[in-house]
Parts: structure tokens; C-alpha cells; sequence
């Protein structure tokens, strides 16, 4: 985020507080119940179009695919840290303790080149390939071209088009429905289900 002077400015934790009291309704006063409204204004086109393209799914106007191996996808419902990445190393060394030879599937935000500051974490706690494609499907299918028989999908709930056998939802124990609002009014990445 850019800064005064137009520096990058990484949010800090301090940051993330205030945009929760805001989001929370626990700050009070003028500035932040505007700053809610204006985010609910703009929440409701997000939401409506994640509404329709869950609609498209589900109805098979967007088709899902399936991997040419099982796919376990460990995500969550919320933006922010839920612990996701030391539970796919987990995930991951429980299947290696089954003797299967997993991959790890991920987006690699801000990658480059197929490098991202996230893949090379995973490397490091999985010792195991790890895939950087915003495509999961064609990352599915790369890993399993270099051996792996199963694959975890870090952070992938959203990433509808390649089914998987089993989902890992993680939650924010202590925020755990993003204050029930879709984002960015609330931490909610899609409108609950109807």
C-alpha cells in the first residue's frame, strides 16, 4: 500500500486493530461509522458477484475439473492469518507418513517467474514440490507429471474450477465469520451460502 510521499507502507499490526475496530463497530464516532457505510456501499457488487459466479458453479455454467490426482484443499472463509500454511506442512507430512509423494499447489502471491516469498516458505516446511500457478488445475496436472500422487491446494476455496475430495476449513478463533460481512465491509471472502 503507498504510502505519504508514495512509499510503500506494509501494514502493520496496529493497522489491522483499527480496521477491525472500524469493521467491528467498535470504534464509534462520525468518521468510522462513515468509513462502514461506504464500505457496505461498496460491498454489495462484490457480494453480488460472488453470488452469481457460486450460482455458475453450481449449475455447471462454470465448469470445475478434476485433477489427474486427489486434491486436499486447506483454506478459510476469512481474509487474514488463520494458520494455513504450517497446516499444510502438516497435511503434508501426514501423507508422507501413509507413503504417498504429495505436491504443493499454490498461487504464489506476487509471484515471479514462479517464485513468491509464500512457495519458498512452503518449500521450506514441506521439502516437497511445490507448484506456483494461479491456474490450480494446470498446477494439478504439472505435479502430477513430476511424480506426486496427491495434492494439497493452499488457500484454494475460491479457486472453484478444480474439484477436490476434501476440504480443511481453518478459522479465526477469535473473529471466526469476518463479523458477517462480505468484504471489504467485513473479512467474509464470499457471502455465506444460501
Amino acid at each position: 500500500m503507498l504510502g505519504a510521499g508514495g512509499r510503500y507502507h506494509v501494514p502493520t499490526v496496529m493497522d489491522q486493530q483499527r480496521l477491525k475496530a472500524i469493521l467491528s463497530g467498535r470504534r464509534r464516532g462520525p468518521l468510522a461509522a462513515a468509513a462502514r457505510a461506504a464500505l457496505s456501499v461498496a460491498a454489495v457488487p462484490y457480494a453480488a458477484a460472488m453470488r452469481v459466479r457460486r450460482w455458475a458453479y453450481r449449475r455447471g455454467v462454470l465448469p470445475s475439473r478434476a485433477a489427474p490426482v486427489p486434491v486436499i484443499c486447506v483454506g478459510n472463509l476469512t481474509t487474514g492469518g488463520t494458520g494455513k500454511t504450517p497446516m499444510v506442512a502438516w497435511v503434508v507430512r501426514q501423507l508422507e507418513l501413509l507413503g504417498r509423494r504429495p505436491a504443493v499447489l499454490t498461487r504464489g502471491y506476487k509471484a515471479v517467474a514462479g517464485r513468491s516469498d509464500e512457495a519458498e516458505l512452503l518449500r521450506q516446511l514441506c521439502g516437497v514440490e511445490v507448484v506456483v500457478n494461479a491456474d490450480r488445475l494446470a498446477g494439478a496436472a504439472a505435479a502430477a507429471r513430476a511424480g506426486c500422487d496427491v495434492c494439497v491446494m493452499d488457500d484454494g476455496f475460491q479457486h472453484r474450477r478444480l474439484r477436490r475430495e476434501l476440504d480443511i476449513v481453518l478459522v479465526d478463533a477469535a473473529e471466526p465469520f469476518g463479523f458477517g460481512r462480505c468484504l471489504p465491509r467485513g473479512l467474509l471472502r464470499e457471502p455465506p451460502s444460501a
